[in-house]
């Protein structure tokens, strides 16, 4: 759980993004400075930044973002994992910046359209999902809310019932109910986590420790399909994994997921 003051700095940098969405062409490259000193005075957004650039080639997913065609205008396609979008654009908006990258070219080659101006194909195709990953990392959406809340007895029912067939095959072998389907995602989530921790150097070994023991309490909850105590984890997890980077992306997948199983 971040700080009142981390999470107002987090805010900050998110109301900057929202001015530059909402902005005009002639106050843009003042606020993306705005922006870019929001990072700077936040120092778990920086450190966040900062990790993802690790093997991050700015050329190469520039270049892979721009697509230009012979006869027709250009596009920009921002990349899916919001472990590359961050540093992309944190990158594109310093090279603004800096000058390094003329503003008024980039938008008219890449971001004309007949749906909008150009600068507002900008805001909408780079500063939002740049917006969005900062939000999703830090989960900012459920900083001041409780977890969901358990479903209906019914489906608690279900889960006890499952929980006392000794012979039921691990979730990953039962795609065809939404609680076997969320275990088979988590069962690979989990160990995503448990290979960036042990290939991580810089994570502090007592919290590395307790990180993967409670992975493995968690895993054990997902051969038991316990979704209760896993539900639990969870929330543990998301509180430890603050200072442990490689894994803040994944946590927050696995809270998401939680979340639309349990709003279904």
């Amino acid at each position: 759980m971040l700080s009142d003051s981390a999470l107002k700095n987090v805010h900050a940098c998110i109301a900057s993004c929202d001015e530059l969405i909402n902005g005009r062409f002639i106050f843009a490259e003042n606020l993306i400075a705005k922006i870019l000193q929001n990072i700077s005075d936040s120092k778990e957004i920086y450190e966040l930044i900062a990790e993802c650039m690790q093997n991050f080639n700015f050329d190469r997913e520039f270049n892979r973002a721009k697509v230009k065609l012979p006869t027709k205008d250009g596009y920009f396609v921002m990349p899916e994992s919001k472990a590359i979008v961050l540093p992309l654009v944190f990158c594109i908006f310093v090279d603004i910046r800096d000058k390094k990258l003329n503003f008024h070219e980039f938008l008219k080659n890449y971001f004309t359209s007949e749906d909008m101006n150009e600068f507002e194909n900008f805001a909408q195709t780079v500063v939002v999902p740049f917006k969005e990953a900062i939000k999703y990392c830090f989960d900012l959406d459920n900083q001041n809310h409780t977890l969901v809340a358990q479903k209906p007895n019914e489906q608690n029912n279900n889960v006890e019932q499952t929980e006392a067939d000794e012979q039921k095959p691990k979730p990953k072998q039962y795609t065809d109910t939404p609680l076997s389907k969320f275990m088979a995602d988590a069962e690979i989530i989990l160990k995503q986590m448990n290979d960036e921790l042990n290939s991580y150097k810089k994570v502090k070994q007592d919290l590395k420790n307790d990180l993967q023991y409670l992975i493995l309490c968690m895993q054990d909850c997902v051969n038991k399909l316990d979704i209760k105590n896993l539900s639990a984890y969870v929330v543990a997890l998301s509180y430890m994994s603050v200072k442990a980077h490689p894994i803040r992306f994944l946590v927050a997948d696995l809270k998401q997921k939680l979340g639309e199983y349990y709003s279904n």
